[in-house]
């Protein structure tokens, strides 16, 4: 009869065997086993790096513990799942090792973006790119760079935006982020602006309630400039919005949905200075707030912060069988005194807008009215408001034509200076917005304050934009 010793021995090479072959160990990392009882408890390894490195420490690292599960109830401990089968098989115990379910992981390409998702993160990553095409057609009195003689239209080419946006979530669906960087906003006077949003948002009511973000982000104001500038129905954004709405700041701000998401509230406080700068620059914060009625409920904020449904994206490929309509109202106070630009005004802006879409119709118009403090001089006021209409058709609403018209007055202390602009546009919509072609026709009016007729320039703008 064979001793107990060479018994053992056999069956630890049984084992080995049955674990390269398949069997319980079919997943073991290599051919090694071994096992010693040190202080009453019996440690097992399938790694020979684990091995040696708890010889010379003592120290498992991650492992499995079972407590009572040796042939004299001995704990065990396993450095893992395999090394807990050969020992279990080594010793005829009955016992089954449960293992842990490999993680999920999707990887799929929709609208633009690439989406990769696990059991405990997820993330988005698109690059948007917009060439555009720009024919600047000045009036006889004007003289344009590039140009030889007052009157003479001038052409050029440019990559308008090239941006790369990472978003998602981590640990949590309830806590997100954000990262955008346009490239070809590099500039002399402002290194930094390249980074548009970089920001973390939390949601403590998990449905969609209550976010808070801190970090960089578009301020809570102006329904235009919180549409995406990838999401436009012209080939970018109207005068006025440019005007009233200066976009993104860094600071914390909080958005949510009321009412079954029939209303939409952002409201935040920011530097008040502009994107990436490493500082406030006097010793007074921007405030904003808007406030969104979405008369059927239609957008859901579906969890995630950068998701804004169809109120933010321009044209109709979102209605069916009824209208989708929204209202809402805006209000900011930014106060550059005491800033080291000079003669800094405050402003009080309240904002008015309103959007529809319906059976390809889409309409939206803003309205403003702003009041200006210089540090030196009276108070003034600059309201301006613009309005245009589009009508998506043909086969998935895939073409658009559309107008505006939209006015600002600089200074109430100046009469006659008003600045405008129209524009007719056509578009096509390959894949919507992920990929589109544009051209629009314009002009743009600076009123003489009564020194005369002004000027009127035309604008000839083509653009392509792709979403990838």
């Amino acid at each position: 009869m064979p001793s107990s010793r060479a018994r053992r021995r056999v069956t630890v090479v049984v084992a080995l065997l049955l674990a390269v072959a398949g069997a319980a160990g079919a997943r073991a990392q290599g051919m090694f086993y071994a096992e010693e009882t040190r202080e009453g408890r019996i440690y097992v390894f399938n790694s020979q790096a684990n091995y040696q490195r708890w010889k010379q420490s003592g120290e498992t690292g991650v492992g499995l513990t079972r407590l009572g599960a040796g042939p004299n109830g001995e704990t065990v401990v396993a450095d893992s799942e395999t090394a807990l089968e050969l020992f279990f098989f080594k010793h005829g115990i009955s016992e089954v090792v449960e293992r842990p379910k490999p993680p999920t992981q999707r990887v799929e390409w929709r609208d633009g973006k690439t989406r990769i998702s696990t059991d405990s993160a997820y993330l988005e990553i698109s690059n948007r790119v917009q060439v555009r095409y720009t024919q600047d057609i000045p009036d006889d009195s004007r003289q344009i760079a590039g140009a030889t003689s007052p009157g003479d239209s001038v052409g050029s080419f440019r990559i308008r935006r090239a941006k790369l946006k990472l978003e998602g979530w981590m640990f949590t669906q309830f806590i997100t982020y954000e990262l955008q960087l346009n490239w070809p906003a590099v500039t002399g006077s402002n290194p930094g602006a390249f980074l548009e949003d970089a920001n973390i948002a939390w949601d403590p009511t998990k449905q969609g309630t209550f976010r808070v973000v801190f970090g960089q982000n578009k301020v809570a104001f102006g329904h235009q400039e919180l549409t995406s500038s990838g999401s436009q129905i012209f080939v970018d954004r109207a005068e006025v919005s440019n005007q009233y709405a200066r976009g993104r700041d860094t600071g914390l701000s909080v958005i949510g949905v009321l009412g079954g998401n029939e209303l939409e509230y952002r409201a935040g406080v920011y530097n008040g200075n502009g994107l990436t700068r490493s500082a406030n620059d006097n010793d007074r914060f921007q405030y904003d707030a808007r406030l969104m009625w979405q008369v059927a409920g239609d957008v859901p904020l579906r969890q995630r912060a950068w998701v804004s449904g169809p109120f933010y994206s321009e044209g109709d490929f979102e209605s069916a069988d009824r209208p989708l309509v929204a209202l809402a109202a805006n209000f900011e106070s930014n106060d550059f005194h005491r800033t080291t630009t000079g003669n800094d005004l405050k402003d009080l802006v309240l904002g008015f807008d309103g959007t529809f879409k319906f059976r390809g119709v889409f309409a939206t118009a803003e309205y403003y009215l702003r009041q200006r403090s210089p540090e030196v001089g009276a108070k003034f006021d600059s309201d301006g408001w613009f309005a245009q209409a589009a009508y998506n058709f043909g086969p998935g609403r895939r073409y658009a034509v559309a107008g505006r018209y939209g006015t600002f007055d600089p200074s109430s202390l100046v009469g006659g200076n008003d600045r405008k602009e129209w524009r007719v546009g056509l578009s096509y919509f390959h894949g919507r917005h992920a990929l589109k072609v544009q051209a629009d026709f314009g002009q743009l009016e600076d009123e003489a304050g009564g020194a005369g007729r002004g000027t009127r320039n035309k604008e000839l703008r083509a653009q392509a934009q792709w979403i990838f």
